[in-house]
Order: C-alpha cells, then structure tokens, then sequence
C-alpha cells in the first residue's frame, strides 16, 4: 500500500486563526490531574459512606457486612468487582454480592467477578497452526492470520458477559469431568450461562457444585454442535493458510478513515477539540450542492410485484427475533385492516430473504387512533406521502399519518398478495394538492 506524501506529521501542530483563538483556552494539565485526585478522593468517600452505591470497594456498606459476615478483614478483590453495583446480581447463578462472597484458603476474602467468554478465538488460532503442521505448508501466508483474527467472533457460541468466580470456575470442571468419559478434546469447549444453569448447584459463600447426571445430559446435546464448529473452524483455517487472498491488514500506523468524526487530526491540529463533527458538516452542508430526491416516486412509479415466499417462510421467520415477536403477537386470523390482506399474505420475500413486520400509527394522529397495527407496505404508502410533503414540497405535517386518512389510503390502493400496492396516481396526485392547499 502506498503512503501519502500529505499526511500530516503527528509531532507537527498546525496554527492557523483556530489554532490561535484555541490556545487562550488550553487546559491547565496540573488543575485536571488535581480534579482528577479530586475526583477519586470523593468518590472513594461516597462509596465507603454509602451515597455511591454504583461502585464497591473494600470499605464500603456491603463490604463492611461481608466482613461481618465471615469474620475476616482482608478483601482479595478484583477491578470488575469493583467496578460493578454494590447490588449487582450474577447473571448464571442468580446470587448478589454478598452471596458470592466466601473466604479463599489463605483466610482472606474472595471478592471476584469475571468476564466469562466463548473460547472460538483461541481455537481459531489453535487451528491455523494446526493446519500449517498437518499439511507441511512451508510458504508463509500474508493475509491469514489477519483474517483469523477477524472472523473469531463469527463462531463464537455467545457474547462475553460478566459472572462470579465460581461461575466461571464450573464451567472449567465441567469440562474436566466430562474428560474422564468423552476422548474428545475439550479445550476450546465453553458453556453459556445458560447451560451453566441446567447442572450448576449453587448455594451463597460457597463454589458450586455440579450435577453431573444433568451435565452429562446436556453434553448428549451440545457435542454434536461443539464437533460441528470445531470442523468448520479447522476448514476455514484451512483457507487461511493456503488461499493468500482472505483479508487485508493494514500497515502499521494507516488510519482508514481519517475524518474529524473519528477523531483524526484532533492532536496535530490545535482547536480541533472544540469542534463537533456533525455541527460542521451541518454547517458546510448549506452551502453546497445536495441532489434532492424524486419525492414524488411512491405514487409515480408502481413498484415490481415480490415473489412469493416459500413454503416453509413461517419456520424462517420464527427464526429471526424481531420477525419472530410480530409473528407470535397476532393471530392466525389477523389481517390488515386497511389493504385487507391477510396476515401470511403481507410477508415479504426479496432478494432471497423473508420478513414480516407491522407498524403502529402514530397516535397523535387522532384519525387512526382506531386502528393499531398495519402493514409495512400500507405504511410505506402513508410515509412516501409524509416525506413527499415534508421533504419534497416543504409543507409541515405535524404527525407522519396526518398526511392522509384510513379511508383516503384504502381508496388510493389496490392490494397484491406478498407485494406492494398498485397506487391510483390520478387520485393521489389530488390527495398531496389537496394537503398543500389546506396547508396554505
């Protein structure tokens, strides 16, 4: 990749009227370490009296009970610890703080929370190696491991998220017992906290236990899935390492975007920490040339009817979460009350993907308060009208279904099954005039 010549030089600051109007407002560095001193001081005072309760630390309300508690004084606390709510709850186990809390072998007083996470990154990288060794690759790859390193997220089997210790810790013995009776390699094997609840026996100030005959149950379940990424790991692996051509990295010091919204130039240009990057472009916007898009389209054009879905559209559907809610929450018998389809007729399928979603009118528009949910196709009609009023014409509608009545919208359409509606364009055209003139 080549470098560019104009690329401002990070030690150099540019000076210019901004620059200079800039410096009378430099911050004082020894008065913001000084607040930032302030800063902890006090926060270490609410916390230990009790008014920051965001917060814990080894003195504080709770921590005093804990000590209380197991007669012990010497926290062994960690910084998620402390940086969590003095009423925070692990999301595996269900327990607070003062549950989890129990004494370590060295009799002080464990204080752990940790960040429990899939394991899919680390064999991705496990198999990148691997591969290398088993077919004696002897050419270096250039792109490979960069684009290992990218996609590990992809395979992961959940999102890092925040538990106690003895969360985390079962999930380690889980795998260890498992190990006496499966020769599989378990080592990059994570349960979620999910399945960490089918078998963990958990009870306050203590490590769990675990049920190994709903552990073993479970596994019957997950090493089916587990063997399954592990092969389209070593596979994609695979073509890391042979195929040269995955993923760009670039060089050391590149910045991709070098614009003011991600903050670029903001150290090599004095004033640049006063400025917002969406105030700017805002400003700089009036003033040029902007394409104004045919508002108009959504009466002028008709648009292409869709496919229709295929036949298993609904098991589809269900599998995607926001479709999925919309789908449950209404009747087999429901249907659109403005186009009157029915509800498996207003599922949409395009470019291969099936969706379905309604949408509630606005309820400030006192005509359709009646109604609560309709179509997207209706609905894209009532907004192509809205912004082509607003947007368009310039005229002020002070709610998006305003713009147009339940009846007035029934009479301008005419409903396709899986499609979008054929518009009356002589008698929309006298809708939007007939808007503006009101309007006036």
């Amino acid at each position: 990749m080549t470098n560019h010549r104009d690329s401002p030089n990070a030690s150099s600051i540019t000076f210019n009227a901004l620059a200079e109007w800039a410096q009378q407002y430099q911050p004082d560095h020894d008065e913001i370490i000084a607040r930032h001193a302030r800063a902890l001081e006090l926060a270490i005072q609410c916390i230990n009296d009790g008014t920051l309760t965001l917060l814990d630390g080894p003195d504080s309300p709770l921590s005093l009970r804990i000590k209380s508690h197991h007669g012990q004084e010497l926290f062994e606390m960690n910084s998620s610890w402390i940086g969590s709510a003095q009423n925070w709850h692990c999301p595996c186990c269900d327990r607070n703080k003062f549950e989890i809390s129990r004494t370590g072998n060295k009799g002080q007083i464990l204080a752990k929370l940790v960040e429990h996470h899939d394991h899919m990154s680390d064999a991705l990288e496990a198999a990148f190696n691997k591969v290398f060794i088993e077919t004696g690759t002897n050419r270096p790859t250039d792109t490979g491991l960069s684009m290992v390193e990218h996609m590990a997220g992809a395979f992961a089997a959940y999102a890092p998220v925040l538990v106690c210790e003895d969360c985390n810790n079962a999930d380690t013995a889980a795998k260890a017992l498992l190990s006496q009776h499966d020769a599989i390699n378990l080592t990059h094997q994570s349960f979620s906290i999910g399945q960490l609840q089918q078998f963990i026996l958990p009870r306050p100030h203590v490590p769990h236990q675990i049920n190994e005959s709903k552990l073993k149950d479970l596994w019957v379940v997950v090493r089916p899935a587990y063997i399954a990424r592990m092969k389209l790991i070593f596979e994609v692996a695979k073509a890391a390492v042979t195929q040269d051509h995955w993923y760009e990295k670039y060089p050391l010091g590149f910045i991709p975007v070098p614009t003011l919204a991600n903050r670029h130039n903001r150290r090599t240009q004095a004033g640049f920490e006063w400025l917002s990057a969406d105030a700017l472009q805002h400003a700089l916007k009036q003033e040029t040339v902007v394409h104004r898009a045919n508002r108009s389209r959504w009466r002028t054009e008709q648009k292409k009817p869709r496919d229709t879905p295929p036949k298993n559209y609904e098991a589809i559907l269900l599998s995607q979460a926001g479709s999925a809610q919309m789908w449950k929450e209404l009747g087999g018998d429901w249907h659109c009350p403005i186009c009157m389809r029915p509800k498996h007729q207003t599922v949409k399928f395009e470019k291969g993907k099936v969706g379905f979603q309604t949408h509630a009118p606005t309820y400030r528009s006192e005509l359709w308060r009646h109604i609560q949910l309709i179509c997207m196709d209706c609905c894209a009609v009532v907004k192509g009208m809205n912004w082509e009023l607003t947007k368009g014409l310039g005229v002020t509608v002070p709610a998006t279904f305003d713009c147009i009545t339940p009846e007035q919208l029934r009479d301008i359409m005419t409903a396709r099954p899986y499609s979008p509606p054929l518009i009356d364009q002589i008698k929309a055209k006298a809708l939007v005039e007939d808007y503006m003139n009101k309007s006036s």
